[in-house]
């Protein structure tokens, strides 16, 4: 996220200015805060808090006990101080939004909390089908990315629509393709890479896209995921069917594909 904003910092300024930030980098005491360079790095700060409080508030909601191999916020200081936490992390972030005195990027950054939070609860609900898997990936994942490079645009130059329009677009690609390889790495990371265990989302009744490519497939692993994996067997008809099929691949070639659109979004 952080790193993000501040690529596409330096993509959407003027040259001389990109230059002269990056020889400021270089020496930290050269920095003043009223300087334009300061509002994309808050405007980044702002992208990591409201990352960091969704981690929290997912592992909560996912009765997760890791975090990259690492104990879970809640498992330390219980699920309703985890909470709060969370919540404080998202005040901060909306009052350096507001600092930034930009209405767009205002509208922009609480979008993307809107976003978040429709995005859960389409995961909590269920997704069944391509299409409802994409509209949550991109609020719970890829929305955020969308409008904190949008708002790195409008910084730069509130001005310039094109220059919005293709970070919304590499954003939002980038996101999507994003979470498909965090769903592939699932099946098929070990659980001391991904510090959880394998299969976690099936588990928890969450279908991913490789498993979603195998229900139009096979339609013993489509009934399997509209009752969420509950029954006796069906984290492995679905899993074998997945194999089966190639399923893995195929999504990662659609994460392929995005990432693709993505850059070329950029060049447009």
């Amino acid at each position: 996220g952080p790193a993000l904003v501040s690529h596409m910092a330096h993509a959407t300024m003027a040259k001389a200015d990109s230059e002269r930030y990056r020889a400021m980098a270089e020496v930290p005491t050269m920095w003043d805060e009223t300087d334009q360079m300061c509002r994309f790095l808050r405007l980044a700060e702002v992208t990591e808090l409201i990352h960091t409080a969704s981690l929290v508030h997912d592992d909560v909601i996912d009765n997760s006990d890791t975090r990259r191999g690492q104990p879970a916020l809640h498992t330390r200081i219980g699920a309703k101080r985890a909470v709060l936490a969370g919540d404080f992390l998202l005040a901060r972030a909306s009052y350096w939004i507001a600092t930034l005195r930009e209405a767009e990027v205002v509208i922009l950054m609480t979008k993307s909390l809107e976003d978040l939070t429709r995005g859960e609860l389409m995961q909590m609900d269920g997704c069944f089908d391509l299409e409802a898997y994409n509209r949550k990936s991109y609020c719970k994942t890829a929305s955020l990315i969308d409008h904190s490079l949008a708002a790195t645009a409008v910084l730069a130059d509130p001005t310039n629509i094109a220059y919005k329009e293709a970070a919304r677009c590499y954003g939002s690609n980038l996101g999507v393709a994003f979470q498909i390889v965090d769903d592939c790495l699932d099946i098929t990371g070990s659980e001391g890479q991904m510090g959880k265990p394998k299969l976690a989302d099936m588990a928890e009744g969450i279908a991913t896209l490789p498993i979603l490519l195998a229900a139009q497939k096979d339609p013993k692993v489509d009934a399997a995921v509209r009752r969420r994996f509950v029954q006796e067997g069906d984290i492995a008809i679905s899993t074998e069917a997945m194999e089966r099929h190639g399923c893995v691949a195929e999504a990662l070639m659609i994460a392929d594909q995005r990432c693709r659109t993505a850059v070329e979004g950029l060049s447009k």
